[in-house]
C-alpha cells in the first residue's frame, strides 16, 4: 500500500520536473500558463502510470515511457520551441536516470547482503534519494537553464545529451535483466532495440566520418582558392599603384586601357564572413575596423544583449583586441571571433593565426604601459590594459592563450537570465 502511494507521488514529482524544466528552457514568448503546465503534468503522470500498469515496472516500459515523452514535448507541448523543451526535459531525465542506476545498484547490494525488508530498502535507497534530488532540482531551475544555454550553443552537445539519456535507459534495462526482474519477452525486445540503437549510432558516426573527409577535402580546395584570391588581391594592389602612376604621368590613354582591363577582371568579395547575424554588435564593430588584408570569420551562438555591460564599453573591448590582433599578424592573416555560453558566463573568443606570444611576456600584456613596440614617449601599452580594466569592472575576466598555431583571447562576461 505504502509502496503504491509513494510510486504515485514519485511519478507526479518526476512529471512536474519534466514539464517545469522544459517550460523554463523555452523562449519567454513560448512559455505556457500555469493551467497548461498543470494539465501537462497530469497528462505525463497518467501516461507513465498507464504504461507501467500495462507493462509492469520493466525494462521495456522504461524505454517506451522515454520515447513517449521525447515525442510529447517537442511535437505536442512546445512545437514552437522544440529545441529548448527537449533539452530541458533531457537534462532532468539524465539526472533521474543517473540517480536510478546508482540507487538500483545499492538496492541490489543491500538486498543481497542484509536481511532488510524489501519495501524498507526500496524507500531508503530508491525513493528518498529521488525525493531529495527532486527537491534540489525544483529549487535550482536556473541551474538547468544555464546548462541548457551551454548545450544549445554547442550543436554536438544536443546529440550527445539525447544519446546519453538513451544509453541510461539501456543500462537500467540490463540491470533489470541481470537481476532476473524482467519479462523474458521484454528481454528479447530490449536486445533487439539495443542492436538497432547500435546500428543507428554506427551509421551516424560513419556518416560523420564521411562528411569529415569531404570537409577536409573542401578545406584543401578552399585553401587553394584563398591562395588564388590573395594573388588576385595582390595583383589588384599592383594595378592600382600602376593606375595612380599613370594618372600622375597624365598618361590618360594608358589609364583608360588599364581600367577596362580591371572592369573585365575578377570581382573580389568581402573579406568578412559572418555565420550569424550581420546586424550583431560584433559584426558592426568588425565592419567599422580597418582590417587591411585580414580575413575575418564570425560565428555567434550567444546573444550579446544578455550581458549588462554597455555597448560602447563592449565596442572598446572588442575593437582594441581586434586592432592588436591585426598588428600581431602584420595586417595579413585570419581572425576568428565566436561567442557562446558557459555556465555562469557569456564567452567571446577572439583568435588570430599570428606568431606565438613569448612565454616570458604573455603574463604582462595586460599590464599598464607594457608594449612590444617601441615606446619612447609612453604612448603605447594602454589598449589591453583598458580592456582588462573594463572587463574587471563588469565582474568578468579575460585571459590569453598562445601557441604556434593560434593566439586566443577569451573574454568571460556574466549574463542576465531571461527568466
Amino acid at each position: 500500500m505504502y509502496s503504491g502511494l509513494i510510486d504515485t507521488i514519485n511519478t507526479f514529482i518526476q512529471s512536474l520536473m519534466f514539464v517545469l524544466a522544459a517550460d523554463y528552457c523555452v523562449q519567454n514568448k513560448y512559455k505556457r500558463s500555469k493551467i497548461q503546465i498543470f494539465i501537462f503534468v497530469i497528462f505525463i503522470s497518467l501516461l507513465m502510470a498507464t504504461t507501467t500498469t500495462i507493462m509492469g515496472n520493466s525494462s521495456l516500459s522504461i524505454i517506451i515511457i522515454h520515447v513517449q515523452q521525447l515525442l510529447f514535448f517537442p511535437f505536442l507541448a512546445y512545437k514552437k520551441d522544440r529545441l529548448g523543451s527537449i533539452i530541458g526535459y533531457s537534462i532532468i531525465y539524465l539526472i533521474i536516470g543517473i540517480n536510478a542506476i546508482i540507487s538500483f545498484m545499492l538496492f541490489i547490494l543491500l538486498i543481497n547482503n542484509s536481511k532488510i525488508d524489501v519495501t524498507l530498502a526500496n524507500i531508503l535507497v530508491m525513493y528518498i534519494p529521488q525525493f531529495i534530488i527532486s527537491f534540489l532540482v525544483l529549487k535550482n531551475l536556473k541551474f538547468i537553464y544555464k546548462v541548457n544555454l551551454i548545450i544549445k550553443s554547442r550543436v554536438s552537445s544536443i546529440f550527445v545529451l539525447i544519446t546519453t539519456t538513451l544509453v541510461a535507459d539501456f543500462i537500467i534495462s540490463f540491470l533489470f535483466i541481470y537481476n532476473d526482474k524482467d519479462n523474458p519477452l521484454f528481454k528479447e525486445i530490449v536486445f533487439l532495440l539495443l542492436g538497432s540503437f547500435i546500428v543507428l549510432l554506427t551509421l551516424y558516426f560513419a556518416n560523420i566520418e564521411k562528411k569529415s573527409i569531404e570537409i577536409s577535402r573542401l578545406n584543401k580546395e578552399l585553401e587553394k582558392k584563398i591562395t588564388e584570391l590573395k594573388k588576385i588581391k595582390h595583383d589588384y594592389g599592383s594595378q592600382i599603384s600602376y593606375l595612380y602612376g599613370a594618372y600622375l604621368m597624365e598618361n590618360y590613354e594608358k589609364l583608360g586601357d588599364l581600367l577596362k582591363g580591371i572592369i573585365a577582371g575578377y570581382d573580389i568579395s568581402s573579406q568578412v564572413k559572418i555565420l550569424s547575424s550581420e546586424s550583431s554588435i560584433i559584426s558592426q564593430i568588425v565592419n567599422s575596423t580597418d582590417l587591411k588584408d585580414v580575413d575575418v570569420l564570425i560565428d555567434e551562438k550567444a546573444d550579446l544583449e544578455s550581458i549588462s555591460i554597455g555597448e560602447l564599453e563592449l565596442q572598446r573591448i572588442i575593437s582594441n583586441i581586434i586592432r592588436n590582433s591585426i598588428e600581431a599578424i602584420n595586417g595579413s592573416g585570419l581572425l576568428m571571433i565566436k561567442s557562446y555560453y558557459n555556465y555562469n558566463y557569456l564567452v567571446i573568443d577572439i583568435q588570430n593565426n599570428g606568431p606565438k606570444i613569448d612565454d616570458k611576456i604573455i603574463d604582462k600584456i595586460f599590464e599598464k604601459g607594457f608594449s612590444t613596440k617601441e615606446n619612447k614617449h609612453g604612448d603605447n601599452g594602454f589598449g589591453l590594459h583598458i580592456v582588462k580594466e573594463i572587463i574587471d569592472n563588469n565582474n568578468g575576466s579575460i585571459s590569453v592563450n598562445s601557441n604556434d598555431d593560434l593566439t586566443t583571447f577569451t573574454i568571460k562576461l556574466p549574463y542576465i537570465l531571461d527568466n
